[in-house]
């Protein structure tokens, strides 16, 4: 493709369209709405006059210029039998591709259109660091989970254009169902911005002192981008496997609520510092008798864990 890019490995061929060429091909409104079009439908394909019908244009060879322009990069031609049509491209059927897909996800979550702020919202717990009122609030198309009195908490992107989807005293589990989905994400090494590759590295140890405490950090930084993602060492914990099933176990909906406001409930949380060069923690969960202990090592990774009585 030109000013493209392509790479072979280990029978692995990958082509890259220029970020020029391939936004250029957005800057049309007629392919806008060929796009929304397959997107009011996007689990099935759609023949050439079915799509035709659901965009506002009435010259059917202007329409076949541009929909032929998106073929290949955001729409993928589609036979009567399933397989790929290279005829005429007035047969055959019309489906979004991978990419097609997460523009028009874009436009319904307003990713590139919508502004919106939402003033601070009490979460009804207290922050575990020094006691002091935790909210949310949003703005810059970010949520914030943070403490009014030390500043700490956890900042990350969430789409602006589906804050209409709740109700106001909806959005804090909104929000932590979304900060839920990203770290999991994260952890299981994906960049949420290009889907490149993390590598991880625990950056700093929980303590401080009384007047400025801090938590622990894990940080993971993407190879492709370099973006670079923050998380406490705790929430790397909480959100394994293991301490899922107890969690669960004990009612706690971890994908529904702030790790911190669990924490603030358990019969016994903390962090024990096992080596601070390199860094590693162990972190302590126990409720109604039970508890679960994890080890998160110096790359960010959780690494022993057990479930034993919480005496133990």
């Amino acid at each position: 493709m030109t000013g493209g890019a392509s790479s072979e490995k280990s029978g692995l061929s990958v082509e890259q369209q220029s970020p020029e060429e391939a936004f250029e091909l957005l800057a049309n409104e007629v392919r806008v709405e060929i796009l929304r079009g397959l997107g009011e439908t996007p689990d099935e394909a759609l023949g050439f006059s079915e799509l035709h019908d659901r965009v506002d244009v009435a010259d059917s060879g202007n329409f076949n210029y541009h929909l032929d322009r998106l073929v290949g990069s955001f729409v993928r031609r589609v036979g009567g039998d399933g397989g790929r049509d290279d005829a005429d491209s007035t047969t055959g059927g019309y489906e979004l591709t991978h990419a097609g897909q997460q523009v028009v996800g874009a436009m319904y979550a307003g990713t590139y259109t919508a502004k919106a702020n939402v003033e601070p919202v009490s979460v009804g717990w207290n922050c575990l660091l020094c006691g002091g009122e935790m909210v949310v609030e949003y703005a810059d198309e970010r949520a914030n989970f943070w403490c009014s009195t030390c500043d700490e908490g956890a900042k990350f992107s969430f789409p602006p254009g589906a804050l209409d989807q709740f109700e106001r005293e909806e959005l804090p589990e909104a929000f932590a169902r979304w900060y839920h989905h990203l770290m999991t994400r994260l952890f299981h090494g994906f960049c949420g911005v290009c889907s490149g590759r993390m590598d991880g590295e625990f950056v700093r140890l929980p303590g401080g002192t009384e007047e400025n405490p801090q938590t622990s950090l894990v940080e993971f930084r993407c190879r492709r981008c370099e973006t670079v993602a923050t998380a406490a060492a705790e929430t790397l914990a909480t959100f394994h496997p293991v301490a899922q099933g107890f969690f669960a176990e004990h009612g706690f909906d971890v994908s529904a609520r702030h790790p911190t406001q669990m924490w603030g409930e358990l019969d016994t949380f903390e962090t024990v510092v096992l080596s601070e060069d390199p860094h590693r923690a162990e972190v302590r969960f126990g409720h109604e008798g039970e508890a679960v202990v994890a080890e998160v090592e110096p790359d960010a990774t959780v690494g022993r864990v057990e479930r034993r009585s919480a005496g133990d």
